[in-house]
């Protein structure tokens, strides 16, 4: 949930983000971390800025998840955390299919702040 509140921020930032640059940013970082777990340097994503902007919003959210830097908190691990990204980029691919391009983000809105409206 923490993942789809990081996502949302964007969404209700940038009303015309479409599921398809969720899915590239989301799929950005988990080339990241992928790439982190096999010991593989690691570079900056080149994104347009839409799908930029998912991934440091979520990215954000999974360095704290993952107790990065130095959090006082309970942490995940790697694994889980590419595993719960991609269970979430199911959930897009699933959503737009279903709904239309932006059917996650308007599923999960719907989900997370019941009382808003779509104009």
């Amino acid at each position: 949930m923490n993942i789809e509140l990081a996502v949302m921020d964007v969404y209700l930032q940038h009303p015309q983000l479409l599921d398809a640059q969720v899915d590239a940013g989301l799929g950005a970082l988990i080339s990241r971390y992928k790439a982190e777990l096999l010991g593989r340097e690691v570079s900056p994503p080149q994104l347009p800025q839409r799908p930029l902007l998912v991934f440091e919003s979520v990215r954000d959210t999974t360095e704290l998840m993952l107790g990065r830097p130095d959090q006082v908190m309970d942490t995940i691990t790697l694994e889980e955390t590419v595993t719960c990204l991609q269970r979430i980029r199911k959930s897009v691919n699933f959503w737009t299919k279903r709904s239309g391009k932006q059917g996650y983000l308007k599923f999960v809105r719907s989900q997370l702040h019941p009382a808003a409206t779509d104009s």
